[in-house]
């Protein structure tokens, strides 16, 4: 079982694949690789890391951070290869 900041930085890195930048916004069926059992756990770390926020009236769209951002990028998450 994966802890919750691997999978915290398991959504960080989907953000970076889309190439999603600060204020950017993903819905829930972008993180389909990540486990159900895990994703709640995952989002709750990423938001006390303050790396996402939820949108306030749309529970299913979450909004990268400048620190997400910077976070993701130090973290040298690759981008999603074209075609």
């Amino acid at each position: 079982m994966a802890s919750d900041e691997q999978v915290g930085r398991q959504i960080l890195s989907i953000f970076m694949q889309h190439k999603v930048g600060a204020s950017g916004v993903l819905r829930r069926n972008h993180f389909i690789d990540v486990r159900d059992a895990d994703f709640q756990r995952g989002l709750n770390k990423a938001v006390e890391n303050r790396w996402i926020k939820i949108k306030l009236r749309d529970r299913y769209t979450y909004e990268l951070t400048e620190a997400g951002l910077a976070a993701g990028l130090n973290a040298g998450f690759p981008p999603k290869p074209l075609g």
